[in-house]
């Protein structure tokens, strides 16, 4: 029983590690035209838009909808793939269950 719970310390803690890291690791992406920029943590925090000027005209509200969804959902997809590295790094979810028999 005390190894169970000794177990279950441990994954709790390797949890807490990997959130921990994933919060600190930024990813920047920027669109194409580089008018827009976006930076995402890797537990999928947004930590910054920044949308050139140019684009706030009236006449460029499409557009800059467009960019931001396609910036925003690559910031996304690059957030999974770190986020599933870094599991894979840990061992999966595997590693993460430290031979619990889960």
């Amino acid at each position: 029983m005390f190894d169970k719970v000794k177990d279950l310390y441990n994954l709790r803690k390797q949890a807490v590690s990997l959130q921990k890291e994933l919060s600190q690791t930024i990813i920047e992406v920027t669109s194409p035209d580089g008018l827009i920029k976006v930076e995402i943590s890797a537990d999928q925090k947004i930590k910054l838009i920044n949308i050139d000027e140019s684009y706030l005209a009236p006449d460029k509200k499409g557009s800059l909808e467009l960019q931001l969804k396609n910036v925003l959902s690559s910031a996304l997809t690059q957030s999974h793939q770190v986020a599933a590295n870094k599991m894979k790094e840990m061992g999966g979810l595997a590693g993460l269950r430290g031979g619990m028999g889960m």
